[in-house]
């Protein structure tokens, strides 16, 4: 009798001091000037129609000098569809590292998750060098992979060099071995016409192919300075940076190792490992780099060549 007692004047009390907490919690919500329900794992805002940064400087109370330094805007001027990150750029380790000179084996061996950004900033090369370089279908890496750091390599590497670099004693014969293609037996994603969307709208003027007895690999379209760029697929942030003749560039890295270049940027609006959306304001046009005024740069590449991208584009 006893234990039934207890057990039937426990639960009125419990509920009782329920209830009264989660009075409190309410209340806690309602009152705060920050609420304990704001979500802060909420990272960005997508901007929607006719909303500007004003409007959402008030909502997440952030200074629009703030949204502007944290999403890299040179003006108030937002699209919609674009992603406005509402806290600063984290600094990644991989920023921080010690240049150094090339090895006189011209090749690097991979370490446990080094990035391409991470070699290229060590040996003071471009991201764009190392994938030239070493025909590379994509910027994923695997460890104890080998890449040159030179353009003007022999396609052939001997074992005594490859010994080398592991740190094994040499052998004496050299039995030279053609470094193998990866880029061979892999699954590659066919996009058709109607797939993907135009990166902005404009007039191509040059084409892809030999221009000045050199190879362009994409196509110019003139815009005005501050339009959108348009992600042409759903996709992931490969690199969004300055290398040299491109000025600001973006690549994001599609499904099937497709991947596509957006180049003279007057401003990046995506972030390193973002994923974007097709239509997604990524960049807007500008001047940056080698040009001869206002355009986009555009280039599509499958398996890491370079294709005509007027064979899966709309019609310009």
């Amino acid at each position: 009798m006893k234990i039934a007692f207890y057990k039937k004047k426990t639960k009125p009390i419990i509920t009782y001091y329920f209830l009264i907490a989660f009075s409190f919690f309410i209340a806690g919500c309602v009152l705060s000037s920050n609420p304990i329900y704001y979500t802060p794992s909420k990272e960005y805002h997508i901007v929607q129609k006719n909303e500007d940064l004003s409007n959402i400087s008030r909502k997440y109370n952030i200074s629009k000098e703030n949204l502007k330094l944290y999403n890299n805007l040179k003006s108030d001027r937002i699209f919609a569809g674009q992603k406005i990150h509402l806290f600063p750029r984290p600094i990644r380790k991989s920023e921080f590292v010690t240049i150094r000179s090339i090895p006189e084996s011209k090749i690097h061996t991979v370490r446990k998750n080094e990035s391409i950004h991470r070699i290229a900033k060590m040996y003071n090369l471009e991201v764009m060098q190392i994938l030239e370089f070493n025909d590379l279908k994509t910027f994923k890496l695997h460890f104890g992979q080998k890449l040159w750091l030179e353009s003007d390599h022999n396609v052939f590497v001997s074992k005594e060099i490859e010994e080398k670099i592991e740190k094994k004693p040499p052998i004496k014969e050299k039995v030279k071995e053609k470094i193998p293609d990866i880029r061979k037996d892999i699954w590659v994603k066919s996009y058709k016409k109607g797939e993907l969307i135009i990166p902005v709208q404009g007039i191509v003027t040059s084409e892809f192919g030999n221009r000045n007895g050199m190879v362009h690999k994409g196509i110019d379209i003139a815009a005005s300075i501050g339009e959108p760029v348009y992600a042409v697929l759903n996709g992931t942030v490969a690199f969004a940076g300055t290398q040299r003749g491109y000025g600001n560039v973006i690549i994001l890295e599609h499904k099937g190792y497709v991947m596509t270049i957006y180049a003279h940027n007057e401003t990046n609006l995506v972030r390193l490992g973002e994923k974007v959306k097709q239509g997604q304001p990524i960049a807007t046009i500008g001047e940056t780099g080698t040009t001869s005024g206002p355009h986009l740069h555009f280039e599509y590449r499958v398996k890491g060549k370079a294709i005509n991208p007027r064979e899966v584009l709309p019609n310009l």
